[in-house]
């Protein structure tokens, strides 16, 4: 696989910081993270110091490795089948709980929801591939809620296309940091993390997305939210209302870790949001 070419022209406001400085927080990584790549970054065409102090102007092109397939690997089952709301000889709704990933992907090993399916005896749909069969819509490790898993081809042609004739709506609800206006539309472009491929980010040249919401309730540090997906992209809602600076609570990796989701919040609102969510 080619490397990655990270372009961008230094801003009068961006001038004055050194070139280590600069790469960690315009890619999100580390300060060791942003020396190593300094090894493939050049500034005017020429390589350049950690230290090398950014002028307006300055042209910074950084190339950068994508990281290694992940070979497959066989998990045993430790997890039970989730709650079935719904099931027939095409389709099969569970309400996926917390901490259990849907189909397997780049990272530590770990039981997924396909396997925890496979392991009840049930077939999958034998569209995509084999990490994905009977997936058509998915939530993220640590979003619970209702997913609808295809046992037929036929069910997931069908729903593949509901889904893209957006006839099946999707909502969701979200605790977040902060209160935000009463309601929203937020239209933002989410693309791949240039350095974490785990990540997503806003970037104008990623694919179109929005993101509808409206606020069930709020108390002085958070908001419970209804959210309405209008596109369906990888991490949409964390990395939308992260955008909008009101990131959901307790979700690290997009700026909502438990310790800003807790900071001077009395207990009271914490369980009320807490219980408000899962009620």
């Amino acid at each position: 696989m080619n490397a990655e070419l990270f372009e961008v022209t230094i801003e009068p406001e961006e001038a004055g910081q050194r070139l280590d400085a600069f790469v960690a927080a315009r890619l999100q990584v580390s300060r060791t993270r942003a020396r190593n790549l300094l090894e493939t970054t050049r500034v005017n065409g020429n390589t350049a110091k950690a230290s090398y102090t950014l002028r307006a102007g300055d042209a910074v092109a950084i190339e950068i490795a994508p990281l290694p397939e992940p070979a497959p690997v066989v998990v045993p089952v430790a997890a039970p089948l989730p709650p079935i709301l719904f099931e027939d000889e095409h389709l099969i709704v569970v309400n996926k709980p917390t901490g259990l990933t849907v189909h397997p992907g780049a990272g530590e090993p770990q039981t997924t929801l396909i396997d925890v399916i496979r392991a009840s005896g049930r077939q999958l749909s034998s569209i995509g591939s084999q990490e994905r069969q009977g997936i058509v819509h998915r939530l993220d490790k640590e979003t619970s809620g209702v997913m609808v898993v295809c046992k037929t081809d036929a069910a997931h042609e069908k729903l593949a296309e509901d889904f893209a004739e957006r006839r099946v709506r999707k909502n969701y609800t979200a605790v977040v940091c902060g209160v935000p206006p009463k309601r929203g539309l937020i239209e933002a472009p989410i693309a791949r993390h240039a350095v974490n491929r785990k990540k997503m980010t806003i970037d104008q040249a990623g694919r179109p997305s929005a993101t509808e919401y409206s606020i069930i309730r709020s108390w002085e540090k958070f908001a419970l939210l209804d959210v309405n997906l209008l596109t369906g992209r990888t991490h949409q809602i964390r990395v939308h209302l992260s955008y909008l600076q009101y990131p959901v609570a307790g979700d690290a990796v997009y700026g909502g870790g438990l310790k800003r989701a807790l900071q001077n919040a009395p207990n009271k609102q914490v369980r009320e949001a807490v219980e408000a969510l899962s009620g």
